[in-house]
């Protein structure tokens, strides 16, 4: 053997060992692939689910494309039913959805056909070496030896076992480590492995009374998993619970009478309405019943030996993650293998290897086997708690939602780091495209800011006193009817004669603290209704804006803006995708929309608020028409929003648009909402500068004066008189309204650097400037420029995602837009 080539013994032609095989081949590192079978890809009945993590590992290798093409019926539908087979949910163009948002689908294919296309994607079928079960395995001074039931002998540098959750190269490499190490491995670790659960798979003849797709059928202690397969063929699984967890010897191998007793026992439970599981089984071409065992080894590898796969950890099936983590775990392990491939490993090396693997592998699928567990006794009501939540949540979870827990699970996926990932578009990007790693864990800093939001709308309670309202407007009588509708007249006269008082009075610091005002204001009308057409908060609190600003025009924007941030966060936490990429897309209509809704809905009724009219029954009216403004903003949006969108529909299009059309976006931010922010941003900082102006250049005018003093800010008693509490009611309001808004910015700066959007010196910079610009361009420049920068950000990010395959399709962001429109 040359010494100077690295060469790895595979144990198991599994999906992992010939995964590695193919990683191992693609990367120039020797291999031998033993397999105990005489038939490298038999069939057993089995399927195999492949997730977009798993996909895009088999599309470095050159599998990828092969696989999805098996599949003739894409799995659109996916259903969620109840004992009696009545669907309580029912998730549409879910092959597509997942493809737009990861660039690949989910499919399910028999196993073989997985194992088949492995085997010849090899360039080379001879280091495959079938009928070659292990019997032993010795360890030399810098190889490792194995002894296969032929009584032939191999030798390598290093050996990994991908030979199933009956591991004989575990076994062999616990014995090793407990003569070499006592302790080093758990003592009989093989005794604490769990199994809660049996199942009966299997694969029968296309029925054409089974609705097409994927259908989890929930029942109390046992469920089901049927799913359509190529060629119209039906996957399926019968999952009954045990009636106790049983360990390691005392898990039972089932007989084939077992299986037809239990197949027996739940022949007529339904699947859908018109088709019961009997009818499956006695249609099938195979099937087989096995104990689910679940369990991750504390300890993968000793000496020149590792262990993957379901050696290493063992999934229960319905999440279809098993497989995808197998390929993941080789795809790590290849990564640190290829920088030491051209010369014979030390021991330490191999250790470093083999720890490394471990290391960035074990959270990842100790989080991913617990997921399946969960939704295993999810599926089948194993407590009242769980069944009631598995009876309700279908109901009420949004299907973005559902798909963001897949992406959720998805984008902490590994890749082979030295190969390129074929372009194909997705709208959410996985962790290692991104310009930092992820951070795990954000409860604190998201509890931080949840009690920030907390205490100023408890300090809004205390210092927002109630006014005595004035009965006069610039010295005539207020009016009494603006609308004709008794209650609502009755408000706008009383928001006419509060506001009067800054507008009309002689108190130069009054009224130039209230132009201060509206840009602030202003800043969260643009924030709050853009957030409210973003894709991944539809049907949340914060897609109604309106409804905040209408508390906020009656009771103090200082008061709701906590209210509404805390909104925010709640968002975040319960609907992930809303503060990811893939949520972040406003539809081009609405965008172009906000131009004229802005400027008809608040900017030009603030300019005429201001007037002045010397006829003050008309400028009452302005007045009055200015306070609905977060009404009208809203409607004018919804309104203006449609007819945009209908009248670019009627447009012709030219061959030149239509092929650019068909172009990947350089920029993925929409020109009218740059151009609100840009406009907004800089209308806001010249008010800022004039407002500064003035109070450097009038001797009447002081900062404190205008703002207040922070004392009085904060203390919670009246004023002097009642057209000075009113000043102080707006200028706390303000200052309250201002504080939440730079908890959120900040807030919103972290969760970016949260997702790996921005890198830590790119988030800390930022932080200094928004903590800076308050005083130089002023929190509403400031809030609005934060909004630009963070859109930017989205559109970087989205830009990593964004590509055409060679045939030209557009594919991801574009994708989701036109789904979510469907939807």
């Amino acid at each position: 053997m040359d010494r100077t080539e690295l060469t790895v013994i595979i144990v198991g032609g599994s999906v992992s060992g010939l995964s590695l095989a193919n990683m191992l081949e693609k990367a120039g590192i020797r291999f031998v692939l033993l397999e105990a079978n005489d038939d490298i890809a038999p069939q057993v009945g089995a399927s195999i689910g492949l997730q977009p993590n798993g996909l895009r590992i088999l599309d470095q290798l050159g599998c990828a494309d092969e696989l999805i093409s098996l599949v003739d019926m894409p799995l659109q539908n996916s259903y969620i039913r109840v004992s009696d087979g009545s669907a309580i949910a029912h998730h549409r163009n879910v092959h597509d959805n997942i493809m737009a948002r990861h660039g690949y689908p989910t499919i399910f294919i028999d196993r073989q056909m997985l194992l088949e296309t492995l085997y010849n994607n090899l360039r080379s079928k001879a280091p495959v070496m079938v009928g070659q079960r292990v019997e032993s395995i010795t360890r030399l001074d810098d190889l490792v030896e194995v002894v296969t039931s032929k009584g032939e002998t191999f030798r390598g540098d290093i050996l990994v076992g991908a030979d199933g959750i009956f591991s004989t190269v575990r076994k062999e490499m616990w014995r090793i480590g407990n003569d070499m190490s006592p302790g080093y491995f758990p003592l009989d670790e093989g005794s604490k492995v769990p199994c809660d659960y049996k199942c009966i798979f299997g694969i029968s003849r296309p029925i054409a009374a089974l609705t097409k797709g994927v259908h989890y059928v929930h029942n109390q202690y046992y469920s089901y998993l049927i799913i359509t397969g190529p060629g119209g063929r039906v996957y399926w699984f019968l999952f009954a619970k045990l009636d106790t967890t049983l360990f390691g010897k005392d898990i039972p191998r089932y007989s084939k009478s077992d299986e037809e007793e239990l197949a027996r026992q739940h022949a007529s439970d339904p699947i859908t309405p018109t088709v019961a599981f009997g009818v499956l089984y006695a249609a099938r071409t195979s099937s087989v019943l096995t104990p689910l065992h679940e369990y991750v080894y504390e300890k993968w590898h000793f000496e020149r030996v590792m262990t993957i796969g379901d050696a290493a950890h063992k999934f229960e099936p319905l999440t279809g993650f098993g497989g995808n983590s197998a390929i993941e775990t080789a795809a790590t392990l290849t990564n640190y293998l290829v920088s030491k491939k051209d010369s014979a490993l030390s021991r330490s090396e191999i250790h470093d290897i083999f720890s490394n693997t471990q290391n960035d592998r074990f959270q990842r699928v100790s989080s991913l086997v617990a997921d399946a567990h969960a939704r295993q006794q999810n599926d089948a009501h194993e407590t009242p708690l769980l069944a009631f939540l598995a009876r309700v949540l279908p109901r009420i979870m949004s299907q973005e939602a559902t798909l963001q827990l897949l992406s959720n699970k998805l984008v902490g996926a590994s890749r082979l780091e030295m190969f390129p990932v074929p372009k194909r578009g997705h709208s959410i990007p996985y962790n290692d495209e991104l310009p930092a790693k992820p951070l795990r864990s954000t409860w604190l800093p998201t509890s931080i800011a949840a009690i920030c939001q907390y205490t100023l709308y408890q300090f809004s309670n205390k210092l927002l006193l109630p006014l005595e309202i004035p009965s006069s407007f610039a010295g005539v009588p207020v009016r009494r009817q603006f609308l004709g509708i008794g209650f609502l007249d009755e408000l706008l006269s009383t928001l006419v004669s509060v506001f009067g008082v800054p507008l009309t009075g002689p108190n130069q610091a009054q009224k130039l603290q209230l132009a201060y005002f509206t840009p602030v204001i202003f800043s969260s009308v643009v924030d709050w209704t853009i957030e409210s057409y973003r894709a991944g908060g539809g049907g949340t609190l914060i897609s109604y804006p309106s409804l905040f600003g209408v508390a906020y025009q009656i009771l103090g924007i200082g008061r709701i803006a906590p209210l509404y941030n805390l909104a925010t966060l709640f968002t975040h936490v319960t609907h992930r995708a809303f503060g990811t990429a893939a949520g972040r897309p406003v539809a081009k209509e609405v965008a172009d929309s906000l131009i004229p809704s802005l400027t008809l809905g608040y900017i030009l009724p603030t300019v005429a608020m201001f007037g002045p009219f010397q006829n003050k029954h008309t400028w009452q009216g302005f007045v009055a028409l200015w306070q609905p403004f977060p009404i009208i903003v809203g409607l004018l949006t919804s309104g203006i929003s449609p007819l945009s969108k209908r009248l670019a529909s009627r447009k012709d299009v030219t061959a030149k648009q239509t092929k650019q059309r068909e172009k990947p976006q350089k920029n993925a931010t929409p020109t009218s909402l740059r151009l609100i922010y840009a406009v907004g941003a800089t209308a806001s900082a010249l008010a800022h500068f004039w407002s500064m102006y003035r109070i450097w250049k009038s001797p009447e005018l002081s900062f404190s004066q205008v703002f207040g003093r922070f004392g009085g800010l904060l203390s919670a008693s009246h004023a002097s008189d009642p057209q000075s509490d009113i000043l102080l009611f707006f200028q706390r309001d303000m200052f309250l309204n201002i504080a939440s808004v730079f908890v959120q910015n900040i807030y919103r700066i972290f969760h970016l650097r949260a997702l790996g959007y921005v890198t830590t010196k790119e988030a800390g910079i930022a932080s200094a400037a928004t903590v800076l610009a308050q005083g130089i361009i002023g929190p509403a420049a400031t809030q609005i420029g934060l909004c630009g920068w963070r859109e930017e950000v989205f559109s970087r990010v989205n830009r990593l995602t964004y590509h055409t395959q060679g045939n030209g399709a557009l594919l991801g962001i574009s994708r989701l837009e036109t789904l979510l429109e469907e939807k």
